[in-house]
This record gives structure tokens, sequence and C-alpha cells, in this order.
């Protein structure tokens, strides 16, 4: 009996390690199970002169041409699906799907149904009339989810300039 708990004891302390071990990039196996190869960074975020905010989201490791819609004209599916919350100074939160009403989303490939390089969401204007604070992004697949600039974290908090 002695010698099937050590055996049990060995097999999951070995299925285990994988939660705790870290990797290069510090992120332990699941990163790597969950990651798709590709990491983001914001470019910028932008409250203009009319209080519309604007933020541009820039593929910065991998290759590009991820599809945000169906295309029909180009057979293409959507295999992208991405969003961004935005918190605003009274705490409260909103999360904006591409493409939502009154959003101009857009990619920079295919007009604008595809993302190779940078990715555009910009509110409508008077959007931030009472304070938009800090924005985060989120992206992913069916099977894989996109990094922030080579981090463990897929959707941080970031300060809105």
């Amino acid at each position: 009996m002695q010698k099937i708990t050590v055996i049990v004891f060995s097999f999951l302390m070995v299925a285990l390690s994988g939660c705790t071990s870290m990797n290069n990039n510090g992120c332990g196996e699941g990163y790597e199970e969950m990651y798709g190869g590709y990491d983001y960074a914001f470019d910028s975020t932008d409250i203009n002169t009319q209080n519309a905010l604007e933020v541009k989201m820039e593929i910065v490791n991998g290759g590009g041409g991820w599809w945000l819609e169906e295309s029909p004209a180009n057979e293409a599916n959507q295999d992208l699906w991405v969003s961004i919350t935005v918190k605003f100074s009274d705490g409260t939160e909103e999360n904006i799907q591409f493409k939502d009403a009154n959003w101009d989303n857009f990619g920079d490939g295919n007009s604008g149904s595809s993302w190779s390089q940078i990715l555009t969401f910009t509110s409508p204007n008077g959007y931030c009339d009472n304070g938009c604070e800090e924005v985060r992004f989120s992206a992913g697949t069916y099977d894989s989810i996109m990094y922030y600039n080579e981090t463990c974290d897929s959707s941080p908090w970031i300060d809105i300039d």
C-alpha cells in the first residue's frame, strides 16, 4: 500500500508540475497551451476634443491576418473575437465588442474586416464626457488567446492618455 501511495504521489507531482513550472516567459504550461503565438500592445489610447475615445491595438509578435468578422466576398469566416472594456471615473465599466452599434471599429485589412497590424476602436463623440479612466483589451480564437506584450496577462488595465 505504501508503494502505491508513493507512486500515486509521484504521478500527481509530475502532473501538477505544469501548473507551477515556469517557461522562458515565466508563465507555465497553461500559458503555452492557450498561447496562439500572438502578442498585442496598445498603440495609443486617446480622447479627442469631442470626448471620443480612440484605442489602437498593434500586433507585436506573430503574423497578422485575423478575420474579425465574416466576409462572404472573401469566403472567410471570423477567426478572432476582440473587445475592449472601458472603466469610467465613477468606477462603472462598459464592454464593447467589435462592430458594436455607434462605434467605428475596423482592422487594417480587407476593408476593415481583418487585422494584420493595427486594430482601431473609436467611440461616438461625447463618450468620455463623464471621464474615461482605463481600458483593457481581450482577443481570442476558438482555442487560444492573445497576450499583452509578451507577458502572462491577456487583458491588463491600461491608463487612458
